[in-house]
């Protein structure tokens, strides 16, 4: 897995490119041929550059490998095509329709923490349940210094230091984003992962102190005796036709226990 993050700066042309796609997603030339209405014989010659291929032919191909449409922008672009999908700016004004859903998303869910992402865990938006927790833990300029889930998370005086069982949640977040980085190809994501990698300094390990009956990851943080526990959905926006659109993610933090939920209560 190791050897595909980064592996398409390493392919020229659009061929070898479809031909790395098709083998991670382990479908065969024949499965792949029929899905997209050609021959195994074109499919053949289109990866080994003895046949060009449309734009058209590009995409049904992309479509048929559910490539992220990042990548099929990539796709196109080694083939001399222009791209097909834009990547218009969060803060723009053709934004605006997702930022206000966004908006309301993150306020419904107060006073529990919630944010918005992108692909390479950039934070967009938070609400002020996120900002008081993280604040509480870190201190008041955290926001001004990090503008990243995993650079506030990793940092020597990051979030890391209060999170209980960190080595076992440590592994757990970089398996999560080396396989993101594998299956994206997204290289600020790629960049993250190397980058992290440098400060992950523990081998994979099994807390044996953890509820293995518990059907999801509970992230626990402490600080001065006091402990809140929180479990985290991921939520994307559907039918996306931008590449800024279909990399958004909103990340909501619900209370795991009874005592996290009523110090929130409290704080209200």
């Amino acid at each position: 897995m190791l050897n595909f993050v980064g592996a398409h700066k390493k392919t020229e042309s659009v061929g070898d490119m479809l031909r790395l796609w098709r083998k991670h997603n382990k479908v065969s030339q024949m499965d792949l041929a029929l899905d997209a209405g050609i021959s195994s014989k074109h499919l053949s010659f289109v990866e080994t550059g003895r046949s060009k291929p449309s734009r058209e032919l590009i995409l049904k191909i992309a479509g048929c490998l559910k490539l992220p449409l990042r990548q099929r922008n990539a796709l196109l672009m080694a083939a001399g095509f222009a791209s097909q999908f834009k990547e218009e700016p969060f803060e723009g004004e053709k934004m605006s329709m997702v930022r206000s859903a966004l908006e309301r998303i993150l306020q419904k869910h107060e006073p529990y923490p919630a944010i918005v992402i992108n692909a390479a865990y950039k934070i967009l938006m938070k609400n002020s349940g996120y900002q008081q927790v993280v604040k509480t833990l870190v201190g008041e300029n955290v926001f001004k210094k990090y503008d990243n889930v995993y650079r506030m998370v990793f940092a020597e005086d990051g979030l890391k230091n209060y999170i209980i069982h960190w080595p076992m949640v440590e592994q757990f977040m970089m398996d999560r984003l080396l396989g993101e980085a594998v299956s994206t190809q997204n290289e600020e994501l790629i960049d993250l992962y190397k980058d992290m990698s440098k400060l992950n300094i523990h081998d994979s390990i099994v807390d044996a102190d953890i509820d293995a009956d518990m059907p999801i990851m509970i992230l626990t943080f402490e600080k001065d005796s006091v402990r809140a526990s929180f479990f985290t959905t991921i939520t994307t926006l559907g039918t996306p036709l931008d590449l800024t659109t279909q990399e958004l993610r909103v990340e909501l933090l619900f209370p795991a226990d009874e005592a996290t939920k009523q110090l929130f209560c409290a704080a209200i």
